[in-house]
């Protein structure tokens, strides 16, 4: 690779605003600070990057479409068959079902129609005329924490990059575990996370813990952030049981505490729907659809929702699942190939136009959840009025990423792991 600094420029910056993002800060934009000549060569270094990667999409580019709709992308597709079935995303291809074209990766178009749907993984099944390259899926495992993955599109290039940030999980209500305990979040390094509050009849509450307990371990992990425990956390299930060490005045204790159901617990707490819309769009145009999927995996990989239904690759070239949609500013969501070869395997509930307004009625009972959840609140500042000591707070959060150097480290030998791996791509593809 030459350029292996802008690999590791961009793994830091990544890791940075990642880190801001924990501690609640309202940081600059980075490349606010640069001169043109920098920009210039910060340009010139993405584009070198995104052309090392060409070998790892390549084959899937050509199992990969453009779905349009009067001559606008509205989505990706990926080739299932040879005889013209493509998957693709429902809530983007919806509206336009019965009158889609799409462009293959030889530049042809075709007309296509949606035949099947998969309501619950937002899936269609799109039908043209035309004959495919179906996609080659990858049956392995997962890809682990910190792999390099790419989005393809039908030119042959990597329409988005990003690593894996969490493994495979759901985002359904009833599939995700309940600790019982509210966290502070302005709290961040090796002493442990105090704990604001124990929910009654919750796991942790009949555990033994109690408000003002310091969560310092989970299944003798070193808890470092509220953040990290609840990343950790995220990729439990219910009714599955963990270690918890704690500290309560001088002394440690260990609990073993039994996972309930969030779908169960009515008392949490949780984050207003207006505020948490709002947090999602800052930076980024969310999907229409991106939350309640059975499976997916979690990345920072920066995409549209047109680019929806696409297939993703590990930097082998491997298929690893199908981009679904984008959540925020720091999420995009990928359903796992196992998972897409699953649902594959059943039929989808064949098309009919009433589908459509269903979909709009679902889309527009989330946006009335929206507008009733604070209908009094006001908009708050991540940072108070008065600022008299902005390098103060920028060397606080200096200190809590320096806090959280153990996840950093694991970061960079991801990084280091994935330099290497690229590498070796670039050398078989200049022979």
């Amino acid at each position: 690779m030459k350029h292996p600094s802008r690999i590791i420029a961009t793994g830091l910056l990544a890791l940075t605003l990642h880190a801001s993002a924990q501690s609640g800060l309202r940081m600059p934009n980075p490349l606010d600070t640069l001169n043109p000549a920098e920009r210039r060569l910060l340009s010139t270094q993405a584009d070198q990057f995104f052309n090392a990667v060409k070998p790892a999409v390549n084959t899937a580019a050509q199992s990969t479409v453009n779905v349009t709709f009067r001559g606008k992308r509205i989505a990706l597709g990926t080739a299932i068959s040879e005889d013209g079935e493509i998957l693709s995303k429902w809530s983007e291809v919806a509206a336009a079902s019965q009158h889609l074209v799409i462009i293959t990766a030889d530049g042809s178009q075709h007309a296509a129609i949606v035949t099947g749907v998969y309501p619950e993984h937002d899936l269609a099944i799109i039908k043209t005329d035309a004959k495919l390259t179906p996609v080659q899926w990858a049956k392995q495992a997962a890809p682990e924490l910190g792999d390099f993955i790419a989005l393809a599109n039908p030119a042959g290039e990597a329409e988005g990059l990003g690593v894996v940030s969490v493994k495979p999980r759901s985002l359904r209500e009833r599939d995700k575990a309940y600790l019982g305990v509210m966290m502070d979040f302005t709290v961040a390094g090796e002493g442990g996370i105090p704990l604001t509050r124990v929910m009654p009849d919750s796991g942790a509450f009949k555990a033994g813990l109690k408000d003002g307990d310091v969560v310092v371990a989970i299944d003798d992990r070193k808890i470092n952030g509220a953040m990290e425990m609840r990343n950790l956390l995220q990729r439990l299930v219910p009714g599955s049981e963990i270690k918890v060490r704690y500290r309560r005045g001088d002394a440690e204790h260990n609990a073993m505490v039994h996972l309930g159901s969030r779908a169960d617990n009515d008392s949490i707490r949780r984050v207003p729907q207006a505020r948490m819309s709002k947090m999602q769009r800052m930076g980024a145009i969310p999907s229409k659809v991106r939350e309640n999927f059975p499976s997916v995996i979690q990345s920072d990989m920066a995409i549209e929702p047109n680019d929806a239904g696409g297939p993703v690759v590990d930097l082998e070239g491997r298929v690893i699942g199908v981009s679904i949609a984008r959540g925020s500013r720091i999420k995009t969501f990928i359903i796992p190939t196992t998972t897409v070869l699953d649902v594959l395997a059943t039929k989808p509930e064949p098309y009919r136009p009433g589908m459509v307004t269903e979909l709009n009625q679902q889309l527009a009972g989330n946006n009335q959840v929206t507008r009733r959840s604070t209908p009094n609140a006001r908009n708050r500042r991540v940072l108070p009025e008065s600022d008299d000591d902005p390098m103060g707070r920028v060397r606080k959060h200096l200190r809590e990423i320096e806090r959280n150097h153990d996840s950093t480290e694991e970061s960079l030998r991801a990084i280091e792991d994935a330099l290497r791996r690229m590498g070796e791509l670039e050398q078989r593809s200049q022979r």
